[in-house]
């Protein structure tokens, strides 16, 4: 009688065991994927916005470069205000120089859409990946006030240990 209860009570924990297991298993393989389906998809979206940014600074440089397309560079400047944030004052300053139509800063416009790209690619490596999200910072995008060229800015802000 006593060994049958012991069997019984091996076999019961043992059963509940792999249940438990499978059902662990089974949650961590649901949010892996999810996640991985999510980042995709999150990567896949910036990159195109990136490729379009590119683009369309370029023409954005060739029409501040040149002061007869006036027309053309306010075109470029409506399709770049749509792609850019509206409520985000460093992507304003890109527009104003547009509207100012001051060929003169056609470099400092390069710079700054430079700066806005360079901070979205950190930030789409940081949503991309666990380990970054749980040990670092948001990613900061660097004012173009801050920017020194030649001086790589650290976009790495590693969490203190009782950040998390």
């Amino acid at each position: 009688m006593f060994l049958g209860n012991m069997i019984a009570i091996v076999l019961t924990t043992v059963l509940a065991s792999a249940v438990i297991a499978a059902v662990v298993s089974a949650l961590f393989s649901v949010l892996t994927s999810e996640r991985q389906i999510a980042a995709q998809n999150v990567i896949q979206e910036r990159k195109e916005w990136r490729n379009k940014i590119r683009l369309l600074a370029s023409e954005v440089y060739e029409a501040l470069v040149p002061q007869a397309q006036a027309a053309k560079l306010n075109a470029l400047r409506a399709r770049l205000t749509l792609l850019i944030n509206p409520h985000d004052a460093m992507d304003e300053e890109i527009l104003q120089i547009l509207a100012a139509g001051d060929n003169a800063r056609a470099d400092e416009f390069t710079i700054r859409i430079a700066l806005l790209l360079k901070h979205d690619w950190e930030r789409a490596k940081f949503e991309a990946n666990l380990w970054r999200r749980l040990r670092q910072k948001t990613p900061q995008r660097v004012a173009f006030k801050d920017y020194k060229p030649g001086i790589a800015h650290d976009y790495r802000n590693w969490r203190e240990p009782d950040e998390n």
